[in-house]
């Protein structure tokens, strides 16, 4: 992750007046951050704190987005921000150097002695820290990617995910983790009424999806970045294991996922088709497992106006975590260590973090820039031309539709080119003139170490993925 900086120069294509909207669907997001202290989405229809719904669309005071996880205007929290133990900012660089290949003795001495010497109730309590903030950074720092592509576009926070209370990491502090829940034996009455249960999560896990997708269309977004999903195949284990099944065997968890998605798949496309007019980018997930045999959602929903992202390390390779799928997923691009805004004291903090989350706002950005390259074009337009112009890689020919790793500058060659020409010509005068980007960056060269990895560093880069 270190060093891959996103900011790019845009000089192939000049913009239109208007700027393009895209909603960051996620955890809510820091506008104070110096990154998009003048990006966020203003509702010229809203008069911002005076208790009132001015345009009467049911939300009060959403001026600047809205909270679908809670019911009302605020979207970000920064009173949560003084309990940040400083620690984690250097373990987040830490972690993600280490997921790149690209951490070195220092690193590992310093993880060594701030981590590895822990107790083991010393370590719980970390976890729980770094785990809240990765969800609490998580929106800001998928909006400073979208920034970052998008450099005239606005930016809309519609917060989905509940808050919680920071979980403070204090070393030497008691461990506040609760134990593991046991057996509670074989429930075969459950086999009969499982399609009915999953159907039952599925209408109530999409209620928050149908109401943002309302107001997708409401305030005329063009592109929706999703950097979330419901991990099926956890949700499967459990069932599996209430039924009795303790060690299911992959072809029984898929199966098993595969029922389950049945239940979803037709909520998923009910939301997406309610807003025709945005285009839905979503992260593939990162189990690092085949989509077409086990289907994630809302990943593996398909139609016109969505493209899935898998997440590459950067043009050289896939994410060893990525999901992936000959025909459910669409493209692939960055998303191993990229460096974007979190919250912070300071609020200019910038730091890595990997996932298909990363990789998927990568997209947004894109498609962001490509609307207001060219107006005109529609959702599936857009996704034509990101999935027409990507740098086609032999690692991606069995893993994407698209076989390859989104490039921008070809992008949006090909956005202006549409303006005047078909799109298919355009594409193909795209590919002609814009050359594939390089299979690596100077910044992300593997360092040399001679410092052994301490285990639980690479434990965590296994697992610290969003």
């Amino acid at each position: 992750m270190k060093s891959l900086m996103l900011f790019l120069a845009f000089g192939l294509c000049s913009l239109t007046a208007s700027a393009s909207l895209v909603a960051v669907v996620d955890s809510g997001t820091d506008f104070d951050h110096k990154v998009l202290a003048d990006r966020g989405y203003i509702n010229t229809k809203e008069i911002a704190g005076n208790h009132i719904d001015d345009d009467r669309n049911g939300k009060v005071d959403d001026a600047n987005g809205w909270n679908f996880a809670e019911g009302y205007n605020v979207i970000f929290y920064p009173q949560h921000l003084p309990s940040i133990n400083p620690i984690t900012y250097q373990l987040f660089e830490i972690i993600a150097h280490q997921q790149a290949g690209v951490a070195n003795d220092g690193e590992k001495k310093f993880w060594a002695d701030h981590v590895t010497s822990l107790s083991p109730e010393e370590k719980v309590n970390l976890v729980a820290h770094l785990n809240f903030y990765g969800q609490y950074a998580h929106s800001t720092h998928c909006s400073g990617i979208v920034a970052a592509q998008a450099p005239n576009a606005k930016i809309i926070s519609m917060r989905v995910f509940p808050d919680s209370l920071p979980e403070e990491y204090i070393p030497g502090g008691a461990n506040n983790g609760s134990g593991s829940a046991g057996s509670v034996g074989t429930l075969n009455v459950l086999d009969g009424v499982m399609p009915y249960l999953y159907k039952m999560l599925a209408t109530f896990a999409s209620k928050m999806f149908d109401d943002a997708a309302v107001y997708l269309k409401e305030t005329k977004a063009d592109v929706a970045n999703y950097s979330l999903g419901m991990s099926l195949a956890t949700i499967a284990k459990m069932t599996l294991g209430l039924r009795g099944n303790t060690k299911p065997t992959d072809a029984e968890i898929a199966a098993e996922v595969r029922l389950m998605y049945a239940q979803f798949e037709p909520h998923g496309r009910a939301w997406m088709n309610a807003s025709p007019n945005t285009l839905f980018v979503i992260a593939a997930g990162n189990d690092g497992s085949d989509n077409d045999a086990m289907p994630a959602y809302p990943a593996s929903v398909r139609v016109d106006n969505a493209i899935t992202v898998a997440a590459s390390q950067e043009y050289s390779s896939l994410a060893h975590f990525s999901n992936y799928g000959r025909t459910s997923v669409d493209v692939a691009a960055p998303g191993v260590a990229v460096i974007s805004s979190v919250p912070s004291l300071d609020n200019k903090t910038m730091l890595p973090m990997s996932g298909t989350s990363m990789a998927a706002p990568f997209v947004s950005g894109v498609a962001g820039h490509i609307k207001d390259v060219n107006s005109a074009l529609t959702p599936l337009q857009m996704k034509e031309i990101l999935m027409g112009t990507v740098d086609e890689k032999t690692w991606l020919k069995d893993k994407v539709v698209s076989h390859g790793v989104v490039n921008p500058d070809r992008a949006y060659y090909a956005a202006e080119k549409a303006k005047t020409m078909p799109l298919n010509d355009a594409i193909v005068a795209a590919r002609a003139a814009v050359a594939d980007r390089p299979a690596s960056n100077s910044d992300m060269m593997q360092v040399q170490s001679f410092a052994r990895t301490p285990a639980d560093l690479s434990l965590m880069a296994n697992q610290l993925v969003f």
